[in-house]
């Protein structure tokens, strides 16, 4: 996936709101779109690098976004919107192997009364739908979705069980914004219904990958990288 605009590193100095962020950038202050309303105080902090994208056009507030931060030495994504953005890419080549036998992605059907991220369809296989998660925290080699309680994530795996139910494949698909994570698990702590949907949902016959990614700054891209496990171990109790 092309990353749009002209990239440049600088230093993060604060954030007004969910949407913005102010960045020192060139020895000016710039104000920055940050297109991740989730809560990130172990990535973004006073004097943390973070990479920027100048994208001016006439319907912006901001000429610059909020692109990516380096933390513990690894340059990860920030933008909640890149997930969707890459599974396009590869579910349209059919290079994503789980998925590879369809030829029809048709994003943001409508279910339910709601939309989820895609449906796939081939002629002859059951119809797929998928939901996207975006992943960014991780705690050594362990990400965790999510950063804060998701009422819409926990519909949207009630939505997926549904669909199992009436003739429908289904699967969720985290994409963890960083190349260092091993496995992904439900932020059990954070939104225990979230962690006991999944687990439910698994169970019930949807479908549960995630992959990492990565930035390429030479390349001014962010690739798919590795598969890794979705674990749906039983949550370790935090007090007595």
């Amino acid at each position: 996936m092309r990353i749009e605009g002209q990239l440049s590193f600088g230093e993060f100095l604060r954030r007004p709101n969910r949407f913005l962020a102010i960045c020192q950038v060139g020895g000016r202050e710039v104000p920055c779109y940050l297109p991740n309303p989730g809560p990130m105080p172990d990535l973004l902090y006073p004097g943390v690098e973070v990479l920027v994208s100048h994208t001016p056009a006439q319907h912006r507030k901001t000429e610059h976004n909020l692109v990516g931060v380096r933390h513990r030495g690894i340059l990860l994504s920030l933008d909640s919107r890149v997930p969707n953005k890459l599974l396009i890419e590869v579910l349209s080549s059919q290079s994503l192997a789980p998925f590879a036998h369809y030829t029809d992605i048709r994003p943001e059907p409508s279910y339910l009364g709601g939309r989820l991220d895609f449906l796939l369809q081939n002629g002859t296989s059951k119809p797929c739908l998928i939901e996207a998660k975006s992943s960014t925290h991780a705690e050594n080699t362990i990400a965790y979705f999510p950063r804060a309680v998701t009422l819409r994530g926990q519909r949207h795996l009630q939505e997926l069980m549904h669909a199992t139910k009436n003739g429908y494949r289904a699967a969720v698909i985290f994409i963890v914004q960083r190349n260092d994570a091993e496995s992904i698990r439900p932020h059990d702590i954070i939104d225990p219904v979230f962690g006991s949907t999944l687990r439910k949902a698994v169970n019930q016959g949807v479908e549960a990958y995630a992959w990492t990614s990565q930035i390429n700054e030479a390349r001014c891209e962010i690739t798919l990288q590795k598969p890794v496990p979705v674990d749906l171990s039983s949550p370790k109790p935090t007090g007595f």
